[in-house]
């Protein structure tokens, strides 16, 4: 059986069960059949129309296809592939996806043309050894892996749950990788989540290590925010309160750090 590929990605290349890949013959999925109905957005019709070349079903994570018991939250997880013509990942696009297939779980493959990239992080020597910038060969491709997830709750905001979505760095394709770990389908969604996100396959404590990692972001933000602040700031006593501020968040942050 040939199996379904997203530019040279496919669910082998991936390190995924060769029982889950899809076939080829059955794994291209017209994008119309994502904005045509329900209808949308001109801008995001846009998006898919401009930004997404192909669309592909790489995968399908059940039960039967790679070996685990049924979860209680996760049914099945889609592995699904996006050859896109732009430099970022196509969130919206991403987010109407996963949106229309709400009873699925959904980690996207995202491939873009090389000459997208930047130099800093493109998987590409910028420069060649006689100091002259090295033009990427035509048709070279960079992946990065996405999915959706539910943000943590903080605690006295129950009811406000928000999902986000989580884009790993961008790598070359036979860089790319994912291990299938647990004894269920939930266990395997949730090291999946850490993998993309954090760059390793331990999906325990998922939700305390997101927290952790939302509130050194916003941390980080409200110091840069504060010292410039204080920088700008002429009246004494103001430039006092602004420090005190200034000091607390520091220590928060090299708490959290810790």
């Amino acid at each position: 059986m040939t199996v379904a590929h997203c530019g040279t990605i496919s669910a082998p290349t991936l390190g995924l069960p060769a029982t889950c890949a899809i076939p080829e013959a059955k794994s291209a999925l017209p994008k119309q059949m994502f904005y045509l109905k329900p209808p949308v957005s001109s801008r995001l019709k846009q998006r898919f129309v401009g930004d997404v070349a192909s669309i592909t079903m790489l995968a399908l994570l059940r039960p039967n296809t790679i070996g685990v018991a049924a979860g209680r939250k996760v049914r099945e997880v889609l592995v699904m592939g996006i050859e896109q013509n732009c430099k970022d990942a196509p969130i919206e696009v991403m987010e109407h996806i996963a949106k229309l297939r709400s009873g699925s779980n959904i980690l996207f493959v995202c491939v873009r043309d090389v000459r997208f990239g930047d130099e800093n992080n493109s998987g590409v020597n910028p420069s060649s050894a006689n100091g002259n910038a090295s033009q990427p060969k035509s048709g070279e491709t960079q992946c990065a892996l996405a999915l959706q997830r539910i943000l943590p709750v903080r605690a006295g905001h129950q009811g406000e749950s928000q999902m986000r979505t989580y884009v790993g760095t961008w790598q070359k394709p036979q860089a790319a990788a994912l291990s299938v770990n647990g004894e269920t389908l939930d266990e395997v969604w949730q090291s999946l989540c850490a993998q993309v996100i954090f760059g390793d396959d331990d999906g325990s404590n998922l939700d305390a290590r997101l927290a952790k990692q939302t509130a050194i972001a916003e941390l980080t933000a409200q110091i840069a925010k504060l010292e410039g602040d204080h920088a700008r700031a002429k009246d004494g006593a103001k430039r006092n309160e602004i420090f005190v501020r200034l000091h607390k968040a520091k220590k928060q942050l090299e708490e959290l750090q810790q």
